[in-house]
């Protein structure tokens, strides 16, 4: 807490935050919504993109886009406290705040990878079938490239990610019968991708007539 311990202790005091060890929170939800409405629109999307990127790099995104999901040891800089943290949970905690901001309200540039981010987390949140929520997911990436952007360059685990964000929708909607986002992802990926990587969205489609 670098030159901001003094104010924290002061805020502990009074009971408006606690401090255990590394770790610092509001003693009441409603004190944090309170300061939270505080901040106007454009500050607050600011905020969540910030920490969504702290947070993201922090998880070794490359070894994450490849499925390495390993556990890591971060020190604590405060206390030499190791806490034990899933890069699994941390990447999908800095998604979440990376699509609060939006893709409105982040570069053209990263764009690409935050879509990447939630293809990921949407994957795994698919392997433990919550399919709804990985549909969320799915739905964010595809947000961020845009829904008619298909890419053919820019690939993820050797596949297209704008292919695999499509796919992992189409399955998900399929799982939950949602049957017109079934045929919206289904029809995207026909329409655009090459014709040999067409045939699993086929299948997807067929299987919900």
């Amino acid at each position: 807490f670098q030159g901001i311990s003094s104010a924290l202790q002061h805020l502990a005091d009074v009971g408006i935050i606690e401090i255990a060890g590394g770790l610092v929170e509001f003693t009441h939800d409603l004190i944090q919504q309170h300061v939270y409405e505080g901040f106007e629109q454009e500050q607050r999307k600011k905020l969540h993109l910030q920490i969504g990127l702290f947070l993201g790099w922090k998880t070794s995104a490359v070894n994450l886009l490849e499925g390495d999901f390993k556990k890591k040891m971060y020190l604590s800089h405060s206390t030499n406290d190791i806490s034990v943290i899933s890069e699994r949970s941390l990447l999908c905690i800095a998604t979440d705040q990376i699509n609060h901001a939006g893709p409105e309200f982040v570069e053209a540039s990263q764009r690409n990878v935050f879509a990447a981010w939630n293809l990921s987390v949407g994957k795994e949140i698919s392997a433990s079938f919550n399919f709804g929520c990985a549909l969320h997911y799915y739905d964010q990436g595809i947000s961020f490239i845009g829904k008619d952007f298909w890419i053919i360059e820019f690939l993820v685990d050797g596949t297209q990610l704008c292919l695999d964000l499509y796919q992992g929708a189409a399955e998900a909607a399929s799982s939950i019968r949602h049957d017109s986002k079934v045929a919206y992802y289904t029809n995207s990926i026909i329409r655009n991708a090459p014709f040999e990587s067409t045939l699993p969205a086929w299948v997807i489609f067929m299987s919900c007539l």
